[in-house]
């Protein structure tokens, strides 16, 4: 028997599905009306569902003309990275925890296969994409295990707000065998034995969003400068 969704979920899910998905152009205002009738709902469920992505940072509300698709900020990106380092800091340390049980040791496996196929990516020059696939599915083993659905949901949202500027990151020359050394000194402090161990994993998962962070911020502040010469 098929589960019943609210409307209001289903249009949520339809719109986040088509923005991941690059099905809307950015700097595009759509229109409230055209798209509730394009999915065959009303308009009082889709609304609900603007406000929500909206909230969610995938789309910006325009008053009496439609929406689009948000673009970051400067502030956008110190709250979102400020906030993974909550979420992924708390998930790794409790990774870190529960890790002589079962269902975390076949994590941290997957963790060091992760680790082992972005360094072949790496060394064999694959495309920015395939390489920050690993760096992501690292990132979100990681997240998942925890369990918390409102931290996935985080998670997720972050990854697609940040996708494309992360890929930005990953053309400096560098960055990507750099981040591959931060998620390896992660994974060590989250299979670690040593009593300072706790403290080790916030901070390794701290340094590595941080410099994600202000890499991030160097890429925007480059493109600002290159569309106003």
């Amino acid at each position: 028997m098929t589960a019943y969704k609210p409307l209001q979920e289903v249009a949520y899910e339809y719109l986040r599905d088509k923005i991941t998905n690059g099905g809307l152009e950015a700097g595009k205002i759509y229109s409230e009306t055209k798209m509730a009738k394009e999915i065959g709902i009303s308009r009082t469920p889709f609304k609900d569902a603007l406000v929500r992505l909206s909230q969610d940072r995938y789309i910006d509300i325009i008053p009496s003309r439609g929406f689009c698709l948000h673009v970051l900020s400067e502030e956008d990106i110190n709250n979102t990275y400020q906030s993974r380092i909550a979420v992924e800091g708390f998930c790794s340390l409790y990774l870190h925890m529960h890790r002589m049980e079962r269902t975390a040791r076949s994590v941290i496996r997957d963790l060091q296969e992760d680790m082992l196929e972005m360094e072949q990516s790496i060394s064999e020059s694959r495309p920015y994409a395939e390489i920050l696939s690993h760096d992501l599915n690292f990132h979100a083993r990681i997240v998942r295990y925890s369990g918390n659905k409102e931290m996935i949901r985080l998670f997720e949202s972050y990854n697609h707000q940040t996708f494309d500027i992360a890929m930005k990151t990953f053309e400096l020359s560098g960055r990507p065998g750099n981040a591959l050394d931060e998620h390896r000194e992660i994974y060590q402090n989250i299979i670690s034995d040593e009593i300072s161990s706790d403290m080790d994993v916030y901070r390794s998962v701290m340094k590595h969003v941080d410099n994600t962070r202000e890499i991030v911020l160097k890429v925007l502040e480059a493109e600002k400068k290159d569309a106003f010469s």
